[in-house]
């Protein structure tokens, strides 16, 4: 039986990947930086570990026994960068057979040009968006150790990844709820959806499939999905006419020279491994030290009174709602057999039952 090591399992793509492959009888193994972030794994009797990115000798530990680690960290540019060297060279260590690296569509920015597809190069000139950037020197580095390196690299490229838990469902409500939507081009930008259960199962695909060893691949509903497509299920639940929502126009966006380089300092992968090191309640005992002071009673009743909400645009929706090409799934159908498992439609149906029970959809219809 082969056992597959799950290194960001907290996260919301790790964690429906621990459960399906748990749930189909394939050996997991949950591994993520903190104790408290597994312990819904180990009440179902799940082996997990605790292991920082970036700890070489804890990821081999923990990789032990694997024969497949899939690599699904999010974070600052970075971590992006940093975790890859030390998730390799201890997989190389720990004679795991596979690694499974989830990258994204970001690599050809947020709305790939027509005719993409994962032979592309990816895009280096995205000034604005250094976690692009990332992505694309992590995947470059990690091709490049598979040179000299016996494990092999296998690379998911997803785009708007959807469903229970995940953050692009939460926001929208949230944003439907408070009047905060809005809608670029009426909304008939490309939305390149793939529904969580669709990413797990291409993953589940890739976990023996032969001559897949660094190829990369994109993954994604069957559909054609439009931002418009992609409310519309949520604005019906609450009641919400899609034509009530505002059109905006994207503004010029303007850049700090100064702000940017104090941002590429702190997320630098200097600066992330040192962060590393310190200690959880460290972290938490210095955020409460910093935190800013509350306003007294007599300093909130002078304090201006806020204003309704008003949509915000900014620049990552405003290239994503821009996008005018559906990323192509026929490398992943001709090499993985993959066939999406779930429609979008139930898709977006299983996510506002999901809504429901946690109380998230405050205005029903």
């Amino acid at each position: 039986m082969v056992t597959v090591g799950i290194v960001g399992a907290s996260g919301f793509v790790g964690s429906r990947i621990v459960e399906i492959l748990h749930d189909k009888g394939i050996a997991v193994r949950p591994i993520a930086r903190r104790a408290d972030s597994l312990e819904t794994f180990s009440r179902i009797g799940l082996n997990s570990y605790v292991a920082n990115a970036f700890d070489q000798s804890a990821l081999r530990e923990a990789f032990a026994g694997c024969d497949v680690v899939v690599h699904s960290v999010l974070g600052s540019p970075g971590l992006i960068r940093g975790s890859v060297r030390p998730m390799y060279q201890a997989a190389q260590q720990s004679g795991v057979r596979r690694i499974i690296y989830l990258s994204s569509m970001i690599v050809h920015t947020s709305a790939p040009a027509e005719g993409t597809t994962e032979a592309t190069p990816p895009v280096r000139h995205q000034p604005r968006f250094p976690t692009h950037i990332a992505k694309v020197d992590a995947e470059e580095r990690l091709l490049k150790m598979r040179q000299t390196g016996d494990v092999e690299v296998v690379i998911f490229r997803p785009g708007i990844v959807f469903g229970p838990r995940s953050r692009w469902v939460v926001e929208l409500t949230n944003q439907l709820q408070n009047g905060t939507a809005y809608f670029i081009n009426d909304g008939s930008g490309i939305c390149n959806t793939v529904y969580i259960d669709n990413l797990v199962h291409a993953i589940h695909l890739s976990l023996e499939k032969p001559g897949i060893d660094g190829e990369a691949f994109f993954v994604g509903d069957q559909e054609k999905v439009t931002w418009r497509d992609f409310y519309q299920p949520f604005a019906n639940e609450l009641g919400i006419n899609l034509q009530d929502i505002p059109q905006l126009f994207p503004p010029s966006f303007s850049h700090s020279q100064q702000k940017e380089w104090i941002r590429a300092i702190q997320e630098s992968e200097t600066i992330q491994r040192s962060l590393a090191l310190i200690p959880d309640g460290t972290k938490k005992y210095l955020k409460k030290i910093f935190k800013k002071p509350s306003l007294s009673s007599a300093e909130r009743s002078l304090a201006p009174v806020e204003s309704s909400p008003t949509p915000v645009i900014t620049e990552m929706m405003s290239v994503l709602q821009q996008s005018s090409y559906k990323l192509p799934l026929n490398k992943a159908k001709d090499m993985l057999g993959y066939e999406p498992i779930v429609s979008f439609n139930d898709g977006c149906q299983r996510s506002i039952k999901w809504l429901k029970g946690v109380n998230q959809l405050a205005c029903m219809s």
